[in-house]
């Protein structure tokens, strides 16, 4: 099952997967691509799926150890 399968938590509406630029994304991110979110075109919430959170995570946490000298 997909994020895109289940209803918008906050209104019931559908969920559409959509890729974004992680500029746009609400949390600060280095990964500079776009990414899978499910987004509600009801109220406009987005959910990150988790493969989405994990790539994040592991690119920030690369960053992190790797990051400036």
């Amino acid at each position: 099952m997909k994020e895109t399968d289940l209803p918008c938590s906050r209104c019931g509406t559908a969920l559409v997967e959509r890729s974004v630029p992680t500029d746009q994304l609400a949390i600060a991110t280095p990964v500079q691509d776009r990414v899978q979110v499910a987004v509600c075109p009801g109220c406009g919430a987005h959910y990150y799926p988790e493969q989405t959170l994990t790539m994040l995570a592991a690119e920030t946490t690369h960053s992190s150890t790797h990051g400036n000298n």
